[in-house]
């Protein structure tokens, strides 16, 4: 089997590529930070987030979600590459 290299591609502020694996660990990380600390008290019940997926859409979820325990639905747009993009 092949494997495969991914090599960083940032364009401005983005980046382009990510590896899976260190995605799901820094969002494991992020996570257990919230957890860390003391549970927001009076915090909201239910979220809805748009432009859940990534920044700080996802990082509102998380908040929500393990900060205070509010069940959350998370919205977002995703296409495929296109070319080179």
């Amino acid at each position: 089997m092949s494997q495969v290299v991914l090599k960083p591609r940032v364009r401005g502020f983005i980046c382009l590529t990510a590896h899976p694996e260190g995605c799901a660990a820094h969002i494991r990380e992020q996570i257990a930070h919230v957890k860390s600390r003391k549970p927001l008290q009076g915090g909201p019940k239910s979220v809805l987030v748009i432009g859940a997926s990534t920044g700080y859409g996802l990082s509102s979820r998380i908040a929500a979600a393990f900060g205070s325990g509010a069940a959350t639905l998370g919205i977002f747009f995703e296409r495929p590459a296109e070319g080179d993009k």
